[in-house]
């Protein structure tokens, strides 16, 4: 999966109308809450990337959300 088909996913599962960018701080998209981060995890499992959901608490950014991802974005 490239990091745009991953982005379009993860806001498809945030239930987002729009893209996502790599700048986004978390706490800026009223959307991020814990039902949104489930979402999250499944589309780590769809990448097979294992990460725990303390370990998506700690993000603060898309960025963050992306590196775990293995993606530099």
């Amino acid at each position: 999966m490239t990091q745009e088909k991953f982005l379009a996913r993860l806001a498809e599962e945030v239930q987002l109308d729009r893209a996502l960018s790599a700048d986004e701080m978390l706490f800026d998209i009223a959307e991020w809450d814990s039902l949104a981060m489930l979402g999250a995890l499944s589309v780590f499992d769809e990448i097979g990337v294992n990460v725990e959901i303390d370990e998506l608490e700690n993000c603060k950014s898309i960025k963050d959300i992306l590196n775990k991802a293995g993606f530099d974005s």
